[in-house]
């Protein structure tokens, strides 16, 4: 039986925050003691009962920290690919030959990183982090100031050869070669002869979508955004997490 790998992003595809949890929600994340990401009831069970066939392995923006915060009722997935595709997790600890790879393929573009950074600090006007020194995101007000960060830096990022993406109200300066489609094909050369189920709700998602043998998406309009043709949006009468691990279990 060919062995599936389930490529899942995390927020707001298989968790979600605070505002939008239920009184029957389970609690996956702490931050500084507060509640902070939920899964529900219904997630919690099909994890749980997911076959051995079917490998998950969250595939996330959030930086190696970010991702340890998460407490894993179900038990930690033994993979976990973290800072949109920069590290590769072995049951929490990184993979230093994926690591040194990434570091690799985002030395050209550090130095326009730190560039960036270095305006960013000048102007005062943005929340901003270096991630595990592979990428550079803003935090900004709301999606119009966002739309602004973008177009104030849209020179910069078109001359340093910056890739740049909006996720809600935050911007994201990433190289080239470090997103989650070309970290799902490394994924797919440590299990060869597998088949790929992706689901993302984002942009950001989109290149990992891109090579999924499924991409599974939360609506309609970023399954327009895709070209790839095997795809399946979630019923708005579903949760879109629900409706992830439900495809996955039919398409094992």
């Amino acid at each position: 039986m060919k062995k599936t790998i389930l490529a899942c992003d995390l927020d707001n595809t298989l968790i979600y925050s605070y505002k939008h949890r239920t009184p029957d929600d389970v609690c996956v994340e702490l931050l500084e003691g507060q509640e902070q990401s939920f899964i529900t009831a219904k997630t919690l069970v099909q994890l749980r009962q997911l076959s051995e066939n079917i490998q998950l392995v969250p595939v996330t923006t959030r930086s190696q920290a970010q991702y340890l915060r998460l407490v894993w009722p179900s038990g930690i997935p033994e993979l976990a690919v973290t800072t949109n595709g920069g590290l590769l997790l072995c049951a929490g600890e990184p993979d230093v030959v994926w690591r040194a790879k990434s570091l690799k393929l985002a030395a050209e573009f550090r130095p326009a990183l730190h560039k960036l950074a270095e305006q960013l600090d000048v102007a005062q006007l943005f929340h901003h982090r270096m991630v595990d020194e592979i990428y550079l995101y803003v935090v900004c007000d709301d999606g119009a100031a966002a739309d602004k960060c973008m177009a104030d830096f849209a020179e910069f990022t078109l001359k340093s050869g910056l890739q740049v993406c909006r996720g809600g109200r935050k911007v994201y300066f990433l190289p080239p070669n470090i997103n989650k489609g070309v970290a799902v094909q490394r994924l797919r050369s440590m299990f060869p002869n597998s088949r790929l189920v992706a689901a993302g709700d984002s942009e950001l998602d989109l290149p990992m979508l891109e090579e999924a043998d499924i991409a599974l998406l939360p609506n309609a309009e970023l399954a327009a955004q895709l070209q790839n043709p095997h795809k399946y949006v979630c019923p708005r009468s579903e949760h879109f997490a629900e409706f992830v691990l439900a495809m996955a279990a039919d398409n094992a």
